[in-house]
């Protein structure tokens, strides 16, 4: 079966996570939000998803010990929480809903993410257990559903904290690793990743370490403020070709 998985399906899949890792170390840009739905134009989306959270997972392992420490753990605990209830109820509607409904979902999220970072849109609403709770529902209920990591949404709000920036970037990384670790969770708990799956992370996963030591590279030697914008618009090609490949 492994060499079966070597093919060009598995290059392209090695590429796209060697440049989402990059992008995300170098810009602070959620990388998963591509490359899951890059993904799906490779492989069935649940395995899209089922394989960047793995990738996810494991790279950020190794930054976990110095997050505990830091995070705000009375605004993370509540999303947290909201996050393994939604994520566990809309994981059901991910592995049953045909392929062309979870694509629709993607690049119609896809788009509302786009829009939401090239307007640069700030969260100014109240703070507290309940909102935290209602922020980390919305969160797993997308991610949950429709397999698109919502994690825009946790960025807004955490951003909006009158904390330390060490503060906010520990609560966005700690929570961007449960969530997958959740929605991993729920498809294992599912049966719904495929051996392939698995196979194929043990060559995607060095592409995203490699990348994400290439972004960091890259971001002490050249400025950022043009690729960011480029990472927005490259969202919006995406989101509309999954809606193009949808209706057609």
């Amino acid at each position: 079966m492994l060499i079966e998985i070597i093919d060009l399906t598995l290059l392209i899949g090695i590429i796209v996570a060697l440049a989402a890792a990059g992008m995300t170390a170098y810009a602070g840009f959620g990388g998963a939000l591509v490359m899951v739905p890059l993904f799906t134009f490779l492989i069935d989306p649940v395995q899209a998803v089922a394989l960047t959270a793995i990738c996810s997972s494991v790279a950020l392992v190794h930054v976990l010990p110095g997050l505990f420490t830091t995070v705000k753990w009375s605004e993370v605990v509540p999303v947290f929480i909201g996050l393994v209830v939604s994520a566990s109820i809309a994981s059901h509607f991910l592995v049953v809903a045909d392929v062309g409904t979870i694509r629709l979902g993607m690049g119609i999220f896809i788009l509302l993410s786009a829009t939401v970072l090239i307007l640069d849109f700030r969260y100014s609403g109240p703070r507290g257990q309940l909102p935290s709770l209602a922020v980390g529902t919305l969160t797993g209920g997308i991610m949950g559903g429709f397999g698109v990591p919502a994690g825009p949404v946790m960025v807004v709000y955490y951003l909006a904290a009158k904390e330390p920036p060490a503060v906010q970037r520990a609560n966005i990384m700690l929570s961007v690793w449960l969530l997958v670790m959740v929605v991993f969770g729920n498809l294992l708990a599912r049966d719904a990743i495929e051996t392939t799956t698995y196979l194929r992370s043990a060559f995607i996963i060095p592409a995203s370490i490699l990348g994400a030591m290439l972004g960091k590279y890259l971001f002490r030697r050249a400025p950022v403020t043009w690729f960011k914008r480029c990472a927005h618009w490259l969202l919006i090609a995406i989101g509309v070709s999954l809606l193009v490949t949808t209706v057609t």
